[in-house]
């Protein structure tokens, strides 16, 4: 009895805690519960509605487009492959971040041979210098920059991370005459990559690249948008193909 009566105080409590006690509701007849019944069937019936309101919507979001927040182009000197390719894949990188240098080394060789040379894949390279830990990232996107503007932006992406460790690494101002050095080994012409080097758009560019990559969620190297979707780090060959084979079969 006790417990019933601690229980029926707990009810009158939740009661008044939510609002007042309702008044008690009238007892109605037998006739007036007869009478609301029939008036209730005679009421007129509504239509179902639609299905497409019956199903939950989702706003779409706006699609992101990535050609005009990364300035591509059909003639980007810093992109391989058909411009028309079924799959577009780019690649954000640090040419002092080891991590893109294995992609590099152990993976993008074959991509290109399977994926791009074939016409399926569209690869586009874009600059994210992580500058709180590489000091001379930017150098060296600039140099590879300035070696775009002549056409030579492959050989000179190839040769920067070859070389990051042994002939340059993390000292911008002994860096400068290092990779021009490089570059000229290339056959680039030395005087227009320093006229480039020393051009304040140059940099501009590399800043308005890493504002978009940030933009568009990147934030690390090397990270990747392939048909939308981002992929980080340096995954092997098989991750890389799985996903390209899969976005190929839609």
């Amino acid at each position: 009895m006790q417990v019933l009566k601690h229980w029926s105080i707990v009810f009158v409590l939740l009661i008044v805690g939510c609002g007042s006690v309702a008044p008690p509701v009238p007892t109605r007849s037998a006739v007036e519960l007869r009478q609301t019944q029939l008036a209730l069937q005679g009421l007129p019936t509504v239509p179902p509605a639609p299905d497409e309101l019956r199903r939950p919507t989702v706003t779409p979001s706006p699609p992101i487009d990535l050609i005009e927040i990364l300035n591509l182009t059909a003639d980007d000197p810093r992109a391989l492959g058909d411009p028309n390719a079924p799959v577009l894949m780019i690649e954000f990188t640090d040419y002092e971040c080891p991590f893109c240098a294995r992609f590099v080394s152990e993976t993008l060789p074959r991509l290109i041979r399977e994926f791009v040379e074939t016409g399926l894949v569209r690869l586009v390279v874009r600059d994210f210098p992580l500058t709180s830990i590489h000091p001379s990232a930017v150098l060296a996107a600039s140099v590879a920059h300035c070696a775009a503007a002549q056409n030579q932006f492959w050989p000179m992406y190839e040769l920067l991370f070859q070389s990051h460790g042994v002939e340059w690494g993390g000292v911008p101002r002994r860096d400068r005459a290092a990779l021009i050095e490089l570059a000229g080994n290339l056959g680039i012409a030395t005087d227009q990559l320093t006229a480039c080097l020393d051009d304040p758009t140059t940099e501009a560019t590399i800043s308005a690249e890493i504002e978009a990559a940030t933009r568009l969620g990147i934030n690390s190297t090397p990270n990747f948008i392939i048909n939308g979707q981002i992929v980080r780090g340096a995954l092997p060959f098989e991750n890389f193909a799985g996903l390209i084979r899969q976005l190929l079969r839609q």
